[in-house]
């Protein structure tokens, strides 16, 4: 018997214990986790209020952008979270109870950097796991950059003889916005100065060529400010622009002939000049002022074959023009000799290095012979005209009297006859 009341005990020990662990496992199993509102009729399934996937990248901050709507079969309370993916902090709940949970943009989609961003829902009743739902947000693009050019500053160097209509610089421009807002077009205008001078190829694909369309003059003009503007396609929410400027320095090339300074050039000497007196001193300088070449000075051969060749000459350095033989009396009067400026560069032409001008020169008598005085002459006047009319009147008084003899003796010869 005693036996037989212990295995008894036993078996009815086991059975309050299976009865115990029967219970327990039903109360476990009969409280359900909490879950999502799902929308009928969608595949794959989605819930409210979460099927918005799409959101502008100028989404506003701080505004409710999605109401989650849950519910526990059990009345448990119900912990809304949000579980995002390599730090992804761009939402967060700002507000719940134990139904509804309102969820707010923390900062702002910045396409560019992230066109989608994975977000897990959590719902905890705190009796079963984590309830999860994932959704795909998916960024929209806006025309929210403006277009970039590439390479600044942008600087060129550009001969003065660039051959014209063709391209002294290639612009790159970059838009990151995409579709609609990526492409646009390159414009181009001149500043402070007349239009005219430059144009610009826009080839469709943000790249232009800024083409020279007049010719360069390094003496007239020796630099350019022009300004790019590059402006995109897009509205939404605007059109986009910016703009660079491009500066073109002109390189002076040995393109222009030696100026003359102080034209035009006059000499006035006599014939008793001293030989190597300096009578005058010419210059002129090197058309092309960036890098000047030195200047020297000759006498042109029209001059030195000339009636006045050999008489004068200049120095080939200083260009002072002297007397080189004695000037003679012949030479008295007016002349014109040529006096040639030519640039020490070889690699020049005759027409871009050598330069003439030309210099009157006026030989005058040291010593002419005097003038009468005015007052000698006077006289002498005067008494010539006093002896022509004093042979006038003895002329006239002599006829007088020739007269008045020959009437007499007619008179007495005819008073002889009539006696």
């Amino acid at each position: 018997m005693v036996i037989c009341n212990r295995d008894s005990s036993l078996s009815h020990n086991s059975l309050l214990w299976l009865l115990f662990v029967s219970v327990l496992v039903t109360v476990v199993q009969a409280n359900s986790p909490p879950s999502f509102a799902p929308i009928p009729n969608t595949n794959p399934q989605k819930y409210y209020d979460m099927d918005k996937e799409r959101f502008r990248e100028d989404q506003q901050t701080g505004i409710v952008i999605y109401t989650l709507i849950a519910s526990d079969p059990d009345a448990d309370n119900i912990d809304f979270s949000i579980k995002t993916d390599h730090g992804d902090d761009f939402f967060e709940i700002s507000s719940q109870n134990n139904t509804h949970a309102t969820v707010v943009l923390k900062q702002l989609l910045d396409y560019e950097s992230k066109t989608t961003h994975d977000i897990t829902w959590l719902l905890d009743d705190r009796v079963n796991s984590a309830v999860e739902t994932e959704i795909t947000v998916y960024v929209l693009d806006i025309n929210d950059n403006d277009p970039q050019f590439i390479g600044l500053p942008y600087l060129a160097d550009v001969n003065e003889n660039h051959p014209v209509f063709t391209s002294i610089f290639t612009v790159s421009v970059e838009d990151i916005d995409e579709g609609t807002n990526q492409g646009g077009s390159i414009t181009m205008y001149e500043k402070n100065i007349t239009a005219g001078t430059f144009d610009i190829i826009d080839h469709g694909d943000w790249t232009a060529d800024v083409i020279l369309i007049a010719e360069l003059d390094y003496e007239v003009t020796a630099g350019y400010e022009l300004t790019l503007v590059a402006e995109d396609d897009g509205n939404d929410p605007a059109t986009r622009t910016s703009t660079a400027s491009l500066t073109v320095f002109v390189i002076d090339v040995q393109d222009e002939p030696p100026m003359w300074i102080g034209e035009p050039y006059f000499i006035r000497v006599t014939d008793e000049t001293e030989v190597n007196s300096t009578v005058l001193t010419v210059a002129a300088r090197d058309g092309d002022r960036s890098e000047p070449n030195e200047i020297e000075y000759f006498v042109s051969n029209e001059t030195v074959e000339s009636d006045i060749g050999g008489y004068l000459d200049i120095n080939q350095f200083s260009g002072e023009i002297f007397v080189r033989e004695e000037l003679v009396e012949e030479l008295v009067g007016h002349h014109n000799f040529t006096i040639l400026a030519v640039e020490n560069d070889d690699t020049q032409t005759l027409a871009t290095k050598v330069s003439r001008t030309t210099v009157r020169l006026e030989i005058e008598l040291a010593n002419p012979i005097p003038d009468a005085d005015p007052a000698d002459l006077t006289t002498v006047a005067t008494t010539i005209t006093v002896l022509v009319f004093g042979l006038i009147a003895a002329l006239i008084l002599g006829i007088c009297m020739y007269n008045t003899d020959t009437n007499f003796k007619k008179s007495k010869k005819n008073k002889i006859a009539a006696y």
